[in-house]
């Protein structure tokens, strides 16, 4: 924990660590000009002053205790990465992030209002921390943005015209619960997260068809009508607690990938899986007869969870299917003539 003299680093260091307890004021002049990567730890808690951080800096990381009013022109437009601790809640005002920025991460305890134009238009990825839970205006998000994470307590109807039409990826935290307005999500947008308390009925034309991935949280236990989910989509995620029947017509005709949480245990009609399917994973609960027909011959893994324990039918496999796997509980029969059979 001593002050950095001017002079003091060589002149072709790239990368700069500071420990645990360094918490001294960093004075301009002291980082040299080929530094590229700076990251303080966990104590450091000053002022960055204008003319302290070199121009070739691309990425920052600040430690958990830094909590400072980033001031205007103390980051220098060389930054591409930025990334604030747990403690850091300020105001970032508008201009204050360089216009080279591609990766901001803020901590778990910021939460405060990001105005519209504070974040820079290069921006593609966004995460925000724990306690983040303040509404988004449209105009705030940058076209540019790919990649948006909202962690845990954020809780805010996102209106329509707030996500930009570059979002590829989004994932919402546990505690976001809200009704997911026609037109919210844009048509860019390939992979969709809901956390762990989602609980809202999906209604037709509120996913675009561009969606390829949508993962539901713990608490989703909607009825899935068909047409609610896009043609686009390959893989689908049920969380803990659905437990709905899925009839036939509710599933696309491009699904590849589906798993039922630990709580499904619906009889699964004949129709109801896609030809596309190749790979169906059951949850602990599921204890339910499979009839022949009702496993697309497109099925090449097939998992059935702890309390499984069925007969399997004669024609009840497809020929296709490749990998097996039944649980504890299974007693049964296994029908011969599979290439692989895996029983833990």
């Amino acid at each position: 924990n001593k002050v950095v003299l001017q002079g003091t680093l060589p002149n072709n260091l790239t990368t700069l660590s500071f420990g645990n307890y360094f918490n001294q004021v960093v004075q301009p002049g002291t980082l040299p000009n080929s530094l590229t990567t700076l990251t303080f730890d966990r104590y450091f808690n000053q002022v960055i002053l204008p003319g302290t951080l070199p121009n070739s800096l691309t990425i920052l990381t600040f430690g958990s205790d830094f909590n400072q009013v980033i001031l205007p022109g103390s980051l220098p437009n060389s930054l591409t990465t930025l990334t604030f601790g747990d403690y850091f809640n300020q105001v970032v005002s508008p201009g204050t992030l360089p216009n080279n920025l591609t990766t901001l991460t803020f901590g778990h305890r910021f939460n405060q209002v990001v105005k519209p134009y504070t974040l820079p238009n290069n921006l593609t990825t966004l995460t925000f921390g724990y306690h983040f839970n303040q509404v988004v205006l449209p105009g705030t998000l940058p076209n540019s943005l790919t990649k948006l994470t909202i962690c845990y307590y954020f809780n805010q109807v996102v209106l329509p015209g707030t996500l930009p039409n570059s979002l590829t990826t989004l994932t919402f935290g546990s505690f976001f619960n809200q009704v997911v307005l026609s037109g919210t999500l844009p048509n860019s947008l390939t992979t969709l997260t809901f956390g762990f308390e989602f609980n809202q009925v999906i209604l037709p034309g509120t996913l675009p068809n561009s969606l390829t991935t949508i993962t539901f949280g713990g608490y989703f236990n909607q009825v899935v009508p068909p047409g609610s989910l896009p043609n686009s989509l390959t893989t689908l995620t049920f969380g803990h607690r659905f437990n709905q029947v899925v009839p036939p017509g509710s599933l696309p005709n491009n699904l590849t990938t589906l798993t039922f949480g630990h709580r499904f245990n619906q009889v699964v009609p004949p129709g109801s899986l896609p030809n596309s399917l190749t790979t169906l994973i059951f949850g602990h609960d599921f204890n339910q007869v499979i009839p022949p027909g009702t496993l697309p011959n497109s099925l090449t893994t097939l998992t059935f969870g702890r309390y499984f324990n069925q007969v399997v039918l004669p024609g009840t496999l497809s020929n296709s299917l490749t990998a097996l796997t039944f649980g504890e509980c299974f007693k049964q029969v296994v029908p011969p003539g599979l290439f692989k059979i895996n029983k833990k």
